[in-house]
């Protein structure tokens, strides 16, 4: 998304807008099938540009344990500052810009807040009984009747500290 900055004014300027998600080649493209939904605030200081995005839409995600789909909210707010020209700031955090620069490509920083902000693990819910691992029913759904007291036998061994 290219927001031309040559027109707007000093103070706050806010745009709204919904783009498909295949506008951003997201990573794992498959769990962001919704669009998205921007929500960007520029507040301009002469040169100096700090944008505030909002990215919102909905996820869908596998779950790690019961392998069942589900839909997350996905809802980020990052903030990124561009001066153009020289920076009297000495800021890793401030991109600078060429002087006469009349628009900022926000696109990689869409696509990075995905990056840094999809969950490390997916569950359909924080207690996911997940899947019996003899016979694969899906725990959250019905019981088995498997025997759950077998032990892997590499540690039978130390079933005897227990006694």
């Amino acid at each position: 998304m290219i927001i031309a900055i040559k027109d707007l004014s000093e103070g706050i300027n806010e745009f709204e807008q919904i783009v498909p998600s295949e506008n951003y080649k997201l990573p794992e493209s498959e769990f962001y099938p919704n669009s998205l939904t921007l929500k960007i605030f520029v507040d301009r200081l002469e040169n100096l540009f700090r944008f505030k995005i909002s990215v919102s839409t909905d996820a869908v995600f596998s779950c790690d344990r019961c392998l069942e789909t589900y839909k997350h909210g996905f809802n980020e707010t990052i903030e990124h500052l561009y001066q153009l020209g020289h920076s009297e700031l000495d800021s890793d955090e401030i991109e600078i810009l060429p002087e006469n620069s009349k628009e900022i490509d926000i696109s990689q920083t869409i696509h990075d807040t995905f990056i840094l902000n999809r969950p490390i693990q997916l569950l359909c819910k924080k207690d996911c009984k997940g899947l019996c691992v003899n016979c694969g029913v899906n725990l959250n759904k019905k019981s088995c009747n498997c025997q759950q007291d077998e032990i892997d036998p590499r540690f039978e061994k130390l079933k005897l500290l227990l006694k």
